[in-house]
This record gives C-alpha cells, sequence and structure tokens, in this order.
C-alpha cells in the first residue's frame, strides 16, 4: 500500500496550486498522486445523506454532527488507499463558535494512518490577500491577526498530530509565484522518507 500524506494548511495558504504542481511533476517522473480533499468527502457524505449544506458552512453546523462526518469521511478516505501517493488535503482545526476545533482529531488520524504531515505555511500578508480574493469560498471577515493566529494554531496542532499519529511533520512554505518549488519539497520528502 501507498504512503498517506497529510498536506494541511490555514486556509488560504495556497495548498490547492501546490497541490497541482505536485501532480504535474509526480507524473514526469512517473508517480502517480491520488487527491482526495477532506472537506469534499464530508460534503459529500452530508449530500448523501440530503443535507445540502456548502463545504464552507460545515464547520458553523452544530458539533456532534461535524465529529460524525469527520469520522465517516476518514472511513470513506481510508477505503482508497492502494498503491498510488495519497493526498488528503485538509485543515488542521476548523474555526467554530465554541473555538478552534479539531479537523484531525485522534479517531481520524487512526484511521488516516498517515505515513507524513506537510504543512504548508505562507506570509501572513499572502494568505489575508488570497483569502479576500477567493469570491468561490464562503469565507468570514478575518483580519492579518486572524491570519497569524491560524498560523501559529496550525504549528500547534500538527504537532499534536504528529505525536497521535507517529508521523513526521515537515513544514514546507509557499511564497508567493513559487508554488512549484514547494512541490518539489513535498515530493523530496517523500522520497527522502523512503516512502
Amino acid at each position: 500500500m501507498g504512503p498517506t500524506i497529510i498536506l494541511a494548511g490555514a486556509p488560504g495558504v495556497g495548498k490547492t496550486s501546490i497541490i497541482s504542481e505536485l501532480a504535474r511533476i509526480a507524473k514526469k517522473e512517473g508517480r502517480t498522486i491520488r487527491v482526495i480533499n477532506f472537506g469534499t468527502t464530508m460534503k459529500g457524505l452530508l449530500e448523501s445523506a440530503e443535507e445540502m449544506i456548502h463545504r464552507d458552512q460545515i464547520r458553523k453546523e452544530n458539533l456532534n454532527l461535524q465529529r460524525r462526518i469527520q469520522s465517516e469521511a476518514a472511513r470513506e478516505i481510508s477505503k482508497t488507499k492502494n498503491e498510488d501517493i495519497l493526498v488528503v488535503d485538509t485543515h488542521l482545526f476548523i474555526r467554530t463558535a465554541a473555538g478552534a476545533f479539531p479537523a484531525l482529531p485522534e479517531t481520524v488520524l487512526k484511521e488516516l494512518e498517515p505515513s507524513v504531515l506537510v504543512l504548508v505555511e505562507a506570509n501572513p500578508e499572502d494568505i489575508a490577500k488570497r483569502r479576500s480574493g477567493n469570491g468561490n469560498r464562503h469565507r468570514d471577515q478575518q483580519t492579518l491577526d486572524d491570519v497569524r493566529f491560524d498560523l501559529e494554531w496550525s504549528r500547534k496542532t500538527a504537532a499534536a498530530c504528529a505525536v497521535i499519529s507517529g508521523a513526521p511533520v515537515s513544514i514546507v512554505r509557499n511564497e508567493e509565484g513559487r508554488q512549484i518549488e514547494a512541490a518539489q519539497r513535498i515530493l523530496q520528502i517523500v522520497k527522502e522518507g523512503g516512502l
């Protein structure tokens, strides 16, 4: 069975751009990457249950519903493991009315069995600009201090996930216009880890 990479980061850090480059570079090297977005999987499960909720609105739902859907999504994703590299695109925590809610609680980590956790980071100013410029998403207005909090909390949560899962954490910077370099670094992490 191939490795599972959890690729996480604060909203607006540029994970989607990196993943596109990662798939392209890996293909050139004869490797196949399967990407699954955790939030999209949760949304699909809710739609199957005839609960129509935009994926950016799930975080505003009852915490028990969120926990249940997280566990179901982790089970669904874990069924897709095969010889390819599985990249799970997610966040480390979700802002809820009750506070910072873990996106990767112990139950989810045990189901996914990550080989490595990759935390993508960028400059707070770049993230704030990306968040304000993405009209396809339903994000709450946030300040630069909110972005800094998200980056700090993501690091802390990544460390906790590493302790729980036993998987190493690597931090990859996504500087503006340098997604290719970030993708190359992730592929290098996979190679160096023997994954």
